[in-house]
């Protein structure tokens, strides 16, 4: 959310017009850098040779992964990080600090061979003063050792191969260097001020006609004399307009800080709100008798929040908040992304029809939240944590840290609404979530700080905003309590290449998008069956009337370390490529909204015969109608069409249409949604052909033309027919061998890494992926496509000159950049591992305890189906009787709620008395669903015992229990 301005730097407010004098230097250092994986003595000194690494560009993933890389198969280990460079000699006397916005996970910095940082935690930035350690006007080497090995008392704590989501190592976000006097602004993240550092803006009072602005401003004297300082803040509007401003002097002595408080008033000021997002900027300069000496600009949105029992109110007025979950990784390039990619990730949320973003389950980037701040996402702001504590002490205060600095960092963004200061689905203690809350009150005093868990018995008390505060029998055990549902639209067993589930795959065909979009609005609409769709716990979404909103899980789909299957849960794809349900929930918001605007969209690829004569569309118009062949087919209004699903409806949805056209033709599809009476939108969708020709597509909001020798451009190779239409899959599996090539002033990024597949890759659903990597020379990038049987496609992008101003570069070795290098990486191979042999149990086997015959549908081989035990009923032991000896290597539970802890353990028997333990008692969360492993001969029966289960309120659930070996 800071800007910190460059080149003439300290502004003199005019009725016009901005003057300045520099003050403030702030230059970029993401390029010129030197990489190599692995740990390697005496990388950190300034002599090493380095002669054989690679030339890199920050962001960077310290390896380039494959497409679907789940299954702890991401590198886990060591990489150093080198920059060479030189300080002139206008900086001496003078502050300098490099700023590193994220580093995955554990940085120790050295300069000149000295260690001078260590940071841990992936998720959150650090600042590093070099002032004392800069040689001017000679070489200074900067090198950083990263690691992204397991740390259990760095949060998320939890080893990657168990975890839902992937470690991906590297110095990912941007890195800069700033220049000061020694009279300055601090930067929040460095001063470690409770609820201070830098600049703190808050609006103790918003209305239509005036707000009142107040303005915390650490200040710092680090000379070995006293000043007297001047702070001028002002706001400045869109229009370049100052609307108020404040003027304050200060004495502060001599190796001191001090915080300077103003208060500024806004006539009838532009409300910050999704649907409208306006950006000030405050303007911030600190004169030493009355010569400037340091500046900043902050970019800030004036709005009030609040919650309620009935639901979520900005600036006063009710908005039912319409989220998703995102993952920060991509393809290929893991976390690793730049500025405009996380612009486009903004901007295709909105476009989406969402108007809130849950960052699960961390921090997300800088770029990102002020993405989310200019485009209008309001966002929930999550420490790191997934299904894991620990009572290390040094895990705990660094959750606590956590807390401190996410605040700090992000407290003036107008997006961030909600801040989840809990570990996500974790066994934390009631003692823990209150000193979590605590913590965060004191970073950020008054009465716009709202905190979030999940609704249990321990927390209640503590935070002032639940998740999922419902019973299992639908019931509310709070009325008073304000809620949302933090996730929903998933189902953690699913299987995608089935088609019939919650997770879809264009790599299959659009079988498996269309019944996603079913069972969503299923859920949407109340339902609360998990085969059809929904969930107990999401708190009946649309169905219930107090609900303050929900964010659909997921976004995008990712790949975990605790599973070689990639999560296909998003509305997009892991590149980002728009599924059916992305529209589906696009249809949720007012067409008359100007922030949206009318949509029509046809969910079809109209390529199957046996699913294709009912037609799926998604719109928010008054009515659609449908033509097929030019042949009018119907028209269905908005009022009719809620009927399908009235809780969608009241809420303002609108559930999608379906066209029963009574038989399948190819051609063409083209539906026009009306408004007002009036045709307003079209889309057509024609049957594919065979395969022609290739295009090349830049996803919108992406592109960027900046020579900078960092920035990525990505975009899409399509397999299209003759009239240029993609060739979607019509059968499971069907892909198309594509050759991409990169050249010019840009590299195609991993496309030198055979084994990684991308410069020849397989498209999934007709559409192949590739990012391109800018050189820092401005003049064209060529892209080429080519596949067998059809006539290529190539692209140009004309690039520019950066506007940035560079650390500058020091005398090193000519490097290789890892784009052009000839490499080699080698990948795990995780879903070729060994298969464990099932033993089928559906009519062999039977329990002996409990006598519930319901038990029988955890062993029919379908996670679909389950048991639930009674309520209270823990300790529960189920006995099951294999009726013949087996030799066991393993067995499998899947439990019943994923979020849910069960403890229990498991012993096998010859004879029903003598037990002998295979598994000690363990507490594991219920998406631990991995096998255990054992060796037992002469075993006919199984005893699982499960003694606890958190939250407390829940009941033991089971889908499937799995044993594996032979007679």
């Amino acid at each position: 959310m800071y800007r910190f301005i460059t080149g003439l730097l300290v502004y003199f407010i005019c009725p016009f017009t901005l003057c300045a004098q520099q003050s403030r230097t702030v230059l970029n250092f993401n390029t010129h850098w030197a990489f190599q994986r692995g740990d390697i003595t005496g990388a950190e000194q300034a002599t090493f040779n380095d002669k054989n690494w690679a030339g890199i560009s920050i962001p960077h993933v310290m390896r380039i992964e494959k497409k679907h890389n789940g299954g702890n198969a991401v590198y886990q280990g060591i990489g150093w990080y080198r920059r060479y460079f030189k300080v002139p000699p206008s900086f001496r006397n003078k502050r300098i600090t490099v700023c590193f916005e994220g580093v995955q996970t554990t940085a120790d910095v050295y300069l000149n061979g000295k260690k001078i940082a260590t940071h841990t935690g992936g998720y959150m930035g650090f600042v590093v003063d070099i002032s004392a350690y800069v040689d001017f006007e000679k070489n200074n080497v900067l090198a950083v050792r990263v690691s992204n090995k397991d740390n259990p008392q760095i949060p998320p704590g939890k080893p990657q191969s168990k975890l839902d989501f992937n470690y991906f190592g590297g110095i990912y976000r941007n890195v800069s260097l700033t220049v000061t006097g020694k009279v300055f602004i601090s930067h929040p993240l460095e001063a470690n001020k409770v609820a201070g550092g830098g600049i703190f803006i808050t609006y103790p009072s918003v209305g239509k006609n005036a707000a009142a602005v107040a303005v915390k401003t650490n200040i710092v004297n680090a000379s070995g004399k006293p000043v007297h300082t001047t702070l001028k803040t002002t706001l400045i509007d869109t229009s370049g307009m100052p609307v108020a401003t404040a003027a304050i002097e200060q004495p502060i002595p001599a190796q001191a800080d001090t915080d300077i408080r103003q208060s500024l008033t806004v006539t009838a000021p532009h409300l910050w709100h999704p649907d409208h997002p306006y950006l000030y900027r405050l303007v911030s300069v600190v004169y030493e008798d009355n010569a400037p000496v340091d500046s900043l600009i902050t970019y800030t949105g004036i709005r009030n929040i609040a919650f309620a029992a009935d639901g979520f109110y900005i600036n006063g007025t009710k908005l039912y908040l319409r989220g998703a979950n995102r993952h920060q990784a991509y393809e290929y390039t893991g976390d690793a992304a730049t500025d405009n990619l996380q612009y486009r990730d903004a901007l295709q949320l909105k476009k989406g029809g969402f108007n809130a973003v849950r960052a699960a389950h961390y921090p997300a980037s800088p770029a990102f939240l002020d993405a989310c701040d200019k485009t209008g996402l309001l966002v929930i702001e999550c420490e790191p944590g997934w299904q894991f504590f620990s009572k290390d002490s040094l895990f705990v205060e660094n959750t606590y840290h956590d807390i401190r600095e996410m605040i700090r960092r992000d407290r003036n963004h107008p997006s961030v609404f909600l801040w989840e200061t809990s570990l996500n689905e974790s066994p934390t203690s009631e003692a823990w979530m209150e000193k979590a809350v605590q913590t965060a009150r004191a970073e950020m005093p008054g009465n716009q700080l709202f905190v979030a868990d999940d609704f249990n018995a321990r927390s209640k008390d503590h935070y002032n905003v639940s998740y999922k505060v419902v019973n299992e029998d639908g019931t509310d055990p709070m009325p008073s309590r304000p809620f949302i549902t933090r996730e929903w639209g998933d189902s953690w067993m699913a299987d995608a290449e089935k088609e019939n589930s919650l997770r879809a795959s264009r790599m299959y065909t659009e079988k498996g998008l269309i019944n996603q979009c079913i069972l969503r609005q299923n859920a949407l609409n109340g339902e609360t069956s998990e085969a059809l769709g929904g969930y107990w716990d999401h708190g009946g979404l649309d169905a219930n009337p107090r609900i303050g909103g929900y964010f659909v899980w997921s976004y995008n789909d990712y790949t975990r370390g605790s599973d070689p299957i990639t999560a296909f849960s998003g509305v997009t794809d892991l590149d980002r490529y728009e599924k059916f349900s992305y529209y589906q929930l696009q249809a949720m918001q007012d067409a008359r909204n100007p922030a949206y605007g009318p949509m029509v969209y046809i969910g079809s690829y109209n390529n199957q015969p046996a699913l294709d004569s009912s037609i799926m569309i998604f719109s928010n118009c008054d009515a659609v109608q449908l033509y097929r062949n030019n042949k009018f087919c119907g028209e269905i209004t908005r009022t009719q069409n809620a009927r399908t699903a009235p809780f969608v409806a009241a809420k303002g949805g609108s559930p999608y249409f379906v066209f029963h056209t009574g038989k399948y033709e190819h051609g063409e599809l083209k539906a026009i949604g009306i408004l007002n009476e009036k045709a307003i939108c079209t889309h057509i969708v024609k049957t594919p052909g065979a395969p022609h020709h290739l295009e090349i597509e830049i996803p919108a909001g992406a592109a960027t033309s900046t020579a900078d020798g960092f920035s990525m451009t990505p975009f899409y190779v399509k397999v299209c027919d003759r009239n240029g239409t993609l060739v979607s899959n019509q059968t499971a599996g069907q892909s198309y061998t594509v050759q991409i090539s990169v050249s010019g002033q840009g590299t195609l990024i991993g496309g030198n890494i055979p084994a990684a597949g991308i410069a020849l890759q397989k498209t999934e659903g007709g559409i192949a992926y590739g990012v391109i990597r800018h050189t820092a020379t401005a003049g064209n990038i060529y892209i080429n496509v080519k596949s067998a049987g059809m006539a290529s496609g190539s692209k140009v992008i004309k690039t520019t000159a950066t506007p940035y101003e560079y650390v500058k570069d020091g005398i090193h070795r000519p490097w290789i950049h890892e784009d052009k290098k000839t490499m080699t990486a080698y990948y795990t191979d995780t879903i070729a591992a060994k298969q464990l042999r099932e033993i089928k149990l559906a009519g062999k086997a039977s329990f002996v305890q409990p006598a519930d015959e319901s038990l029988n549908a955890v062993i029919d081989g379908n996670t679909a189906t389950g048991w639930i035990s009674g309520a209270g009923s823990v300790p529960v032991s189920i006995t099951l009787d294999l009726k013949n000896e087996y030799q066991l290597s393993g067995s499998r539970v899947v439990w019943g709620k994923d979020s849910d802890w069960y403890t229990y353990s498991i012993a096998v028997s010859a004879n029903g008395s003598d037990w002998i333990s295979v598994k000690s008692t363990e507490r594991v969360s219920g998406q631990n669903y991995q096998p255990v492993l054992f060796h037992r001969t002469a075993v006919r029966y199984v005893r699982y015992l499960i003694t606890g289960i958190q939250p407390e309120s829940s009941r033991i659930a089971v889908k499937e229990i799995q044993l594996y070996g032979t007679m």
